[in-house]
């Protein structure tokens, strides 16, 4: 699984209640995991995210593999509303842990 951080173009507005949008993201084969005042996490597949987004660089273990050169993905058109930037979510690992 490929994991996702979608920007949400209002952080102000809590979305974790807003079916719509988390409907319009299943559509697109992205499974919410959790929402925030200003981020979506999703996870999708690697052939959902190509069917969407094309063919997805730097992709390890389900992670962007290298942060400074992972492109944003292209937002769909049906999710501009809503969203305005896509990315593979970056590893977190404590300090001097191994990635």
């Amino acid at each position: 699984m490929i994991k996702l951080q979608l920007l949400l173009r209002d952080p102000a507005r809590d979305r974790s209640d807003d079916p719509a949008l988390c409907a319009l993201l299943e559509a697109h084969g992205m499974h919410v995991t959790a929402c925030g005042m200003a981020t979506i996490s999703a996870e999708t597949s690697q052939a959902e995210a190509e069917n969407v987004f094309g063919p997805i660089p730097n992709v390890r273990a389900g992670f962007a593999s290298d942060v400074t050169s992972t492109p944003a993905l292209a937002v769909p058109a049906d999710l501009q509303h809503a969203i305005s930037l896509i990315t593979i979510a970056p590893r977190h690992t404590a300090a001097g842990q191994p990635t």
